[in-house]
């Protein structure tokens, strides 16, 4: 199995760049150690994440070293995403789709364009599957990654739901670096969490999944399923970023369900507890995104019970409480008839403050 050797030069350049800085995450070097792929979760539209990934591209390629990125826009837009790097359209003309898309995700498209025009050694591929393609996202996801697989080392920026390793899911239901992991790629995967309240210049921190801080906060990015065995959160990735707004107070014990089994993955972050859960708003934004979802059945954060059923085109399979809300599941067919949850919505003062996409 091939593995990615780094060299020490664009190792010791990122970290002296983290350390003028006062970065707290390591370098993309640390983040890879010897494997191939480096698999990055987020909750889409926070610009933390967005601005954390081409930070660290920008710093990686000034060290001298190539780099390959995969972003989840559909891969029938590469002639079109390659034009707006190479500077000859606007990044505007990418067609991403809406519940990824933000004014940070085109801030860091044009960053890697700017690294292009230099003449850095940067590719950047769209790896997800086209809207008029009717396969697995994962499977089609890690088909494009494994034809970027070389001695050039990768990052992925995905949603928190495909970061993880190992989730309990296998076959047609496993997830983008779980399907990796069990490939001939050698993945590391990070996780990102948010933590409770609003403000432009969160802190970070990161903590290795070997550290005993690490399972909370993972927990928190995974919900409890009843049909599946325990997950070691140890396992589900290497490590997780810890964004926080100072002065904002966590519980002592982050919420999650207990007594169930297995562990599953949710895209959005928020969490389950009263004091900790962030407030929807719905405004312009929250509104395009609910619109979107009605349009493409897909839920959205913010969604009326109402707008929700009319988005998912049916009732709940199933509906259960859970700490201040309700918590609606709904079952999909796959191409062999066996039914599974494809998406689990949260209700709070009955809006969708937080909904998982398993499928």
């Amino acid at each position: 199995m091939r593995r990615v050797l780094f060299s020490s030069f664009a190792a010791l350049t990122f970290l002296a760049a983290a350390v003028a800085a006062g970065a707290e995450t390591p370098s993309i070097p640390a983040l890879i150690g010897s494997k191939q792929v480096l698999v990055v979760g987020e909750s889409y539209g926070r610009p933390e994440s967005t601005r954390f990934v081409s930070d660290s591209v920008s710093a990686y390629l000034k060290g001298g070293g190539c780099l390959k990125v995969g972003l989840e826009i559909p891969s029938d837009q590469q002639d079109v995403l390659d034009s707006a790097l190479k500077g000859e359209v606007p990044v505007s003309d990418i067609k991403i789709n809406d519940i990824i898309d933000s004014p940070s995700y085109r801030e860091m498209l044009t960053s890697f364009s700017g690294q292009i025009k230099a003449g850095r050694c940067l590719s950047v591929k769209a790896i997800d599957v086209p809207s008029s393609v009717p396969v697995s996202r994962d499977g089609w996801m890690e088909k494009r990654t494994a034809e970027m697989a070389g001695d050039t080392p990768i990052i992925l920026l995905v949603g928190n739901t495909r970061a993880v390793k190992e989730s309990g899911h296998s076959g047609e239901d496993a997830l983008l670096a779980e399907r990796l992991s069990d490939s001939s790629v050698t993945v590391a995967s990070t996780l990102q969490y948010w933590g409770p309240g609003q403000c432009s210049d969160r802190t970070s921190e990161y903590i290795a999944a070997s550290d005993s801080r690490a399972g909370d906060y993972i927990k928190e990015t995974l919900s409890v399923s009843d049909e599946e065995g325990q997950v070691d959160t140890s396992l589900a990735a290497d490590g997780i970023i810890v964004w926080k707004c100072e002065g904002v107070e966590e519980s002592e014990t982050l919420a999650v369900d207990e007594g169930k089994g297995g562990l599953t993955v949710e895209d959005e972050q928020a969490t389950v507890t009263e004091e900790n859960s962030e407030t929807v708003v719905r405004d312009e934004k929250a509104l395009k995104k609910i619109r979107w979802g009605i349009k493409n059945i897909y839920p959205a954060i913010g969604m009326t019970k109402d707008e929700a059923l009319e988005a998912m085109r049916k009732e709940p399979d199933k509906i259960a409480n859970i700490t201040g809300g309700e918590r609606w599941t709904f079952e999909c067919m796959d191409e062999n008839g066996t039914t599974h949850d494809c998406f689990v919505l949260d209700f709070k003062n009955d809006l969708v403050f937080r909904f998982r996409d398993l499928q």
